[in-house]
């Protein structure tokens, strides 16, 4: 039997991407590889079209009324079942056609991301603000917890099934990729990662530099506190 495969696709408003999201996933090669996988769309309360042309592509388009993206990787975690789950964002900026080598890696560690940071950034995909603040980010949250990684704030990342059944996630909103790093630390998971290309959007972010770089610095001095106070490790 074939082993399970959820694809989780986080968006809001991604009328314009998500049908090319969706297309590059490589459906045929991870079935070549003995992996059936499922293509999950997580929308949360889209005001264009992004829940209709994803329905278009024949995936499993499931709604979430509260918002953040936190909130819906949740559900989303809550709600499917599979032997693999591979989160990827719906803005056509990361390489799907890399899942494969997600799922090698998988086989060796719990979690493996996308390092946007060991790859190639296209010019304007991202601020030399934004790449400064992830890099501070990403040094604060292994200082905090003990643990390595190089790009906290990738929107691709890649678990087995006992990660999804084991963290214990709070985030709500964009800190959510720092909050499941904190769960992998926090339960000794192991860590691969896949330097990857990182590309431009096609429209205007959504995530502002200063204001949520901030919140997620405090959610990390936060956690770390909390943890500290529960005296787990």
């Amino acid at each position: 039997m074939n082993a399970q495969v959820a694809v989780l696709i986080p968006t809001l408003n991604e009328e314009t991407t998500i049908g090319r999201v969706i297309g590059r996933i490589p459906v045929q090669a991870l079935s070549n590889d003995g992996y059936d996988t499922v293509i999950y769309v997580i929308d949360g309360d889209s005001k264009d079209e992004t829940r209709q042309k994803a329905r278009e592509k024949g995936v499993v388009v499931l709604p979430v009324t509260q918002p953040g993206k936190g909130a819906a990787m949740q559900h989303a975690f809550s709600s499917v079942r599979a032997d693999y789950f591979i989160m990827i964002d719906g803005d056509d900026t990361y390489p799907p056609e890399r899942i494969t080598d997600f799922l090698r890696l998988l086989r060796t560690y719990d979690v493996v991301v996308g390092s946007r940071l060991k790859g190639r950034i296209e010019d304007g995909a991202m601020t030399r603000r934004n790449l400064f603040g992830n890099r501070v980010l990403t040094a604060i949250a292994c200082a905090l917890f003990k643990k390595e990684i190089t790009d906290l704030c990738t929107g691709f990342w890649g678990y087995r099934k006992h990660v999804i059944d084991r963290m214990d996630l709070v985030a709500r909103g964009f800190e959510i990729e720092a909050d499941m790093f904190i769960e992998c630390a926090r339960l000794g998971f192991s860590i691969g990662e896949v330097a990857i290309d990182y590309n431009k959007r096609a429209d205007r972010p959504k995530l502002g530099s200063i204001t949520d770089g901030l919140k997620i610095g405090f959610f990390l001095l936060k956690r770390r506190m909390t943890l500290d106070g529960r005296r787990e490790p």
